[in-house]
């Protein structure tokens, strides 16, 4: 098959050769990564397109780990969608330009969720939308966004296990997010990851939290899940209930919550 794709973003169409569908190679992946690159940027000085080109081939390199983990589980024909191709080439775009200020782990992440069999056309325009989120938002920013989407709209089932799961998710996002500010919260909402709401503080634990988890309107309860409550007071101080995430915000704080969670479908936890 040599399928033409029309990319949108000013570029012009590119050809990917070869029969997709047979199978994945590191070679395909980064020719594709390649030709959306220099279809992107023919004309950087030397430094610049050095620079350039190590952001991208660090962006396949992530990919392509990530597609050949989950062969069984993505559509590898996909590729020379003109669709797809268009979502791969905004990563590309913003790996070349952002390069390490960006997560291109979870861009790689996000580009291989695009590919998954499971998608339904909602999912991907979800994830398209989200890959071109990532290079507007510094890692600080991004790690609110996980913080936000498990306190507003996940649950889990085993209550037991509520004071380790905010210790990773301390570990993980909270204790990146000491300098936050309404301002900050508000550049969020700018890059199409939320909506910032005005509201008054609160008490999250009191005004909806124990009400998700009986078990927390217990006495003693600062006592017998000091993490909890620890946690959701840091929230309520930064506040981070003035956040509420748009679809894609959800697709990239339920692709980050993997790292606490493990795979997590994201039909299952977008709203």
């Amino acid at each position: 098959m040599n399928q033409k794709a029309t990319v949108k973003d000013n570029s012009t169409s590119i050809q990917v050769a070869g029969d997709m569908a047979v199978g994945l190679t590191f070679e395909s992946c980064e020719r594709l990564f390649n030709l959306l690159l220099h279809e992107n940027f023919p004309k950087l000085e030397a430094a610049a397109a050095q620079k350039a080109q190590e952001n991208v081939n660090t962006l396949v390199s992530s990919t392509y780990q990530k597609l050949e983990a989950r062969l069984e589980q993505i559509e590898v024909s996909k590729l020379a969608e003109p669709d797809v191709q268009s979502t791969f080439n905004s990563a590309v775009q913003g790996a070349a330009k952002k390069g390490e200020k960006i997560d291109i782990n979870l861009l790689s992440e996000l580009l291989q969720a695009r590919l998954e069999k499971e998608n339904d056309d909602y999912v991907d325009n979800c994830v398209e939308s989200a890959v071109e989120i990532i290079p507007k938002l510094t890692h600080e920013l991004l790690s609110v966004l996980p913080i936000v989407h498990f306190i507003q709209s996940l649950s889990i089932s085993n209550e037991a296990a509520l004071d380790h799961v905010f210790i990773e998710l301390n570990k993980h996002y909270l204790s990146q997010c000491k300098n936050i500010s309404i301002a900050k919260l508000k550049t969020i909402a700018s890059s199409g990851a939320g909506n910032y709401i005005n509201i008054m503080g609160g008490n999250t634990l009191q005004d909806s939290f124990n009400k998700k988890y009986p078990v927390l309107q217990s006495e003693g309860v600062k006592s017998k899940f000091p993490n909890v409550c620890s946690f959701l007071e840091e929230y309520d101080k930064l506040s981070l209930h003035q956040l509420t995430l748009t679809t894609a915000g959800q697709v990239i704080a339920t692709k980050m919550l993997e790292k606490v969670f493990g795979r997590m479908p994201i039909k299952d936890c977008v709203q």
